[in-house]
């Protein structure tokens, strides 16, 4: 019978024509990035077992070793990102090579006893492997579990900053607009009083003149804050007022509202409305947002022209269809995909109307998807463009995220 030091090297020359086995093989993908040592893990000792069980085994023995192992291997395979097929197949090159290492002793034995031999390997193996599959999946699961944790943790973290820089935002903003609105006011109040008090020839004139500039640039970033303010709500999610809204009556207040700015740019727009009265539940305050963020932007980035605004109501779709085109600049095929993000301006809106925010769109686009709409685009550079709103006709009262 072998001695315990004969078990030690035949399962260290084993254990080395495996690793030499694996590194080579192509179903092993995990050990191209380990080394030897890696690899080698506890096989030794795997390999010094199953041969002293086998030759305790062939003189009808009980084995004194146990072949409860496999527990370390199994751990180390999963830390190691092994996949179970991997270890699978690890285990069957173990069996080829421990059956070439046996070959001679098997060929001086009956059938009977190669049989034999056969199912007592298969089911050492077996063991082991079992083993090792139920420490890997144990040490998977807990991976699981902790990261289950820390995507938790992760997630509740993310979520007070999120509500943080909220809360940020809506203070900053609102400690920024009281003086801006100050300032407006009475930048306005000043601009008026000296408008009557001094005549066209008054030294006093060119003194307006640079308070009116302070005056624009104060709306201007009073606008920034109430955009930026008002995204940030959308974002968080607000509760939608539910109501019957008479559509064309809401369109001619809007189109009267805007009149002055379609007038200063000598612009022709047109309107249609069908069927009238065009009567459909929704949230009145959001609709009109979204018309006239939508009629301010073709204006804004409209040189000349015309301005289009269609709206219809689609029973077969049970949607609402709102058109808004004009023969302004246009928008390029790339820049479409980015158009309805915050701050984003295209090259031709840059150019023409540089004191622009990109603010507009955006919001438009929030407020389409919190009535459960879609909005789409058509454009072409120096052609026009041509958005698309649709609205089912019986949204959800639920607040939207």
């Amino acid at each position: 019978m072998n001695t315990q030091g004969n078990f030690v090297e035949r399962g260290k020359a084993i254990a080395d024509k495996l690793i030499a086995t694996i590194e080579c093989d192509r179903q092993i993908v995990s050990s191209r990035y380990l080394g030897f040592a890696a690899i080698k893990d506890n096989l030794p000792a795997i390999c010094q077992t199953l041969m002293e069980a086998i030759a305790y085994n062939d003189i009808g023995l009980v084995p004194s070793c146990q072949l409860e192992i496999g527990d370390e291997h199994g751990c180390t395979r999963s830390e190691q990102e092994f996949d179970p097929k991997e270890i699978v197949r690890e285990f069957y090159l173990l069996k080829q090579i421990i059956l070439a290492e046996l070959r001679p002793q098997l060929l001086t034995c009956s059938p009977e006893q190669i049989l034999q031999k056969l199912a007592f390997i298969d089911s050492a193996i077996d063991r082991v492997m079992e083993n090792s599959f139920q420490s890997y999946t144990e040490n998977k699961q807990h991976q699981l579990a902790k990261l289950r944790e820390q995507i938790f943790l992760t997630n509740q973290e993310l979520t007070r900053l999120i509500e943080d820089r909220h809360h940020h935002l809506s203070y900053i903003t609102h400690e920024i607009k009281n003086p801006l609105t100050s300032i407006v006011g009475y930048s306005d109040l000043f601009i008026r009083q000296q408008q009557l008090l001094s005549g066209e020839n008054n030294s006093s004139v060119s003194n307006i003149s640079h308070i009116e500039q302070v005056l624009h640039q104060g709306r201007k970033i009073l606008r920034l804050l109430n955009d930026t303010l008002e995204i940030s709500s959308y974002q968080q999610g607000l509760k939608l007022r539910i109501q019957t809204v008479d559509v064309c009556r809401l369109i001619e207040d809007i189109v009267l509202g805007l009149k002055s700015s379609i007038d200063a740019k000598h612009l022709k727009l047109s309107t249609e409305c069908f069927p009238e009265p065009l009567e459909i539940k929704t949230d009145s305050l959001r609709l009109q947002q979204i018309i006239t963020n939508l009629l301010v932007n073709a204006i804004r980035y409209t040189p000349s022209g015309e301005i289009k605004l269609t709206c219809y109501k689609i029973l077969q779709k049970n949607i609402l269809e709102i058109k808004v085109s004009d023969t302004g600049v246009g928008i390029s095929e790339a820049e479409q995909k980015l158009i309805f993000e915050p701050h984003f301006r295209s090259a031709k809106s840059q150019k023409n109307v540089p004191e622009g925010m990109g603010l507009g769109l955006a919001i438009v686009c929030q407020l389409v998807t919190m009535l459960k709409g879609e909005i789409t685009l058509i454009s072409e550079v120096n052609v026009g463009s041509t958005f698309t709103v649709t609205i089912p006709l019986n949204p959800s009262p639920k607040s939207a995220a």
